[in-house]
């Protein structure tokens, strides 16, 4: 006989991203993210209707928790919000799992934690759903390339779209949906935010970037904070915890959006993909793309102890939470999906920093593609970098790049020292030390000076040790270099 409790019902989407990144047509990727911000926001709103607020203990960036009074009603609940989030999105999915749950305080985090291990255990024994065969009659759609044509876009393109690819190009044709909404409303600045045109395509965000014709694609994902799940000893805690981390992940994504993303000629020189929990996805103009990663996930370490852990009572769990991610700054051209990939790449070699560092700061790796390749070791095989950076040294690295372009660097000197990192270690050497010689014999000594800062600051000692080397044999001098035409000379670090 069971004591008192009820029914836990969690709910979490299957493979969004890859849902939303399925194509390479920005509007359609538009389009999918606003469909999935709205169904979350209905799911919410059902939820909190049918149950009332108290027993919704969570719903947003995907899933949702919330407690019902018997078996009958969760099984049905689950078959009720699959079959409707599959209508809306075609090809997309979501996964729920239902458990009998004690509610007495003091167990509840440890209950949703193995509410959370049936969940997985449901999303694993999905069956893959199953492709429609394609027979040589068949059209593929001319966009994601995975389901059969349906329907003939209207957007004069001429494509021939699957059922799913068509509802997101027609649902990002209509400007100010789903998150870039929220952003608006958020931001509160009519004037500024409701004037201006959304990016058609990459090449429009590009259009307005500097160098011309580059973007940026931010991947950012919380550490750790799976672990504190089962932490919360009540439905109010977890309930704060859950609303205070998605809070502050969007608070933080819209603050640096508005303070570097002011639109550029009369287009918004970015697109929200997701913001999800701790997780964002953006795709910005690439001289922006580095400064807004940073300044989420700075904003999210400073703010979570106060806005995250207090409120659901795990201080003493953890000081703060923090961020790890990966930028990639490539041409307008390069594939969205491709970008994607590296940025999860980018963003799991910041994870393996900031686990060595034991969670106390975030991190950020970032790339810059001038080709097609795609693979992270092949891009990196040749380049002697300093990556990845723990925040603050980021931080540091831009606060030079802004020194030297303010002491009007020669770029030709940086281009010489650069090109000789890969000629060997003693031709690197002496390349840095020609460099610093031709500054030194200047009436003005600034440039000399900043350069000789930079190097002391990433690790050379001079006393024995010749730049741009560190103890490791690793140079900043590489990271310098490729970001350098990415960063405006005006920041906060002049």
């Amino acid at each position: 006989m069971r004591g008192e409790g009820q029914w836990l019902v969690c709910f979490d989407t299957d493979r969004i991203k890859q849902y939303l990144l399925a194509t390479n047509r920005l509007e359609e990727i538009r389009g999918g993210s606003a469909l999935i911000a709205d169904l979350d926001k209905k799911r919410k709103c059902g939820l909190e209707s049918r149950y009332g607020q108290q027993r919704v203990v969570y719903s947003a960036g995907g899933g949702a928790a919330v407690l019902v009074p018997t078996e009958q009603e969760a099984r049905s609940l689950i078959a009720e919000i699959e079959r409707e989030f599959r209508a809306a999105t075609v090809t997309a999915s979501i996964t729920g799992a239902c458990v009998w749950t004690d509610t007495s305080p003091g167990r509840f985090g440890a209950e949703m934690s193995r509410a959370g291990r049936e969940l997985r255990r449901a999303k694993a024994a999905k069956a893959e759903l199953a492709s429609v065969p394609i027979e040589p009659y068949m059209r593929l759609c001319s966009s994601c390339g995975q389901h059969p044509a349906a329907h003939q876009a209207q957007d004069g393109s001429g494509d021939w779209l699957c059922q799913a690819c068509q509802k997101k190009r027609e649902l990002g044709r209509r400007e100010r949906k789903g998150f870039f909404y929220e952003f608006i409303e958020w931001a509160a600045e009519p004037t500024v935010w409701e004037e201006e045109e959304l990016p058609k395509d990459l090449d429009a965000i590009g259009s307005v970037s500097s160098p011309p014709g580059y973007v940026g694609f931010i991947a950012l994902d919380g550490n750790q904070i799976g672990d504190l799940l089962s932490k919360p000893a009540t439905v109010e805690a977890y309930r704060a915890f859950s609303e205070g981390l998605w809070g502050l992940t969007k608070e933080q994504t819209f603050a640096a959006l508005k303070k570097y993303g002011l639109p550029r000629n009369g287009i918004a020189p970015f697109e929200i993909i997701l913001i999800g929990g701790d997780d964002v996805l953006l795709i910005t103009a690439a001289d922006m793309a580095v400064e807004v990663a940073l300044a989420i996930a700075e904003g999210f370490e400073a703010q979570s102890s106060r806005q995250v852990l207090s409120p659901a009572g795990l201080s003493d769990e953890r000081k703060k939470l923090t961020m790890a991610g990966g930028v990639v700054l490539a041409h307008a051209d390069f594939p969205i999906p491709a970008m994607y990939a590296l940025a999860e790449a980018l963003q799991k070699s910041a994870k393996r920093l900031c686990a060595e560092q034991g969670y106390e700061t975030g991190a950020i790796d970032f790339q810059v593609v001038s080709g097609s390749d795609t693979d992270l070791d092949m891009l990196r095989a040749a380049i002697p970098h300093h990556r990845p950076y723990p925040l603050a040294e980021l931080r540091k690295l831009l606060y030079y790049i802004r020194q030297f372009k303010a002491a009007g660097f020669p770029t030709s000197q940086l281009q010489a020292m650069y090109q000789a990192l890969f000629e060997g270690e003693v031709n690197a050497q002496l390349a840095s030390i020609a460099t610093l010689g031709y500054l030194g014999r200047s009436a003005d000594k600034t440039r000399y000076n900043r350069l000789k800062a930079f190097f002391k600051d990433f690790g050379v000692q001079f006393e024995g040790q010749l730049p741009p080397w560190d103890a490791n044999k690793r140079s900043a001098l590489a990271d310098l270099v490729e970001l350098y035409p990415f960063i405006s000379a005006k920041g906060e670090a002049e």
